[in-house]
């Protein structure tokens, strides 16, 4: 699914961003420039970010 449009990024892209050590919208938007050109995506590329932190916890919480 597209997460950006307008630079025709998919989820997986963003995920790889994540995974390659963005840690923000603003480095997602550096790094592949989701979230530059209309902006209507920020919200997704935000929430991706939360449930990857998220899974981050987890995984922590876990392996303790």
């Amino acid at each position: 699914m597209y997460v950006c449009s307008c630079h025709a990024l998919t989820h997986n892209h963003i995920e790889a961003e994540i995974a390659a050590g963005a840690r923000c919208t603003r480095e997602i938007s550096a790094a592949c420039r989701a979230g530059t050109d209309c902006g209507g995506c920020v919200r997704n590329i935000s929430a991706i970010l939360r449930a990857a932190r998220q899974s981050e916890t987890i995984e922590l919480e876990t392996a303790v």
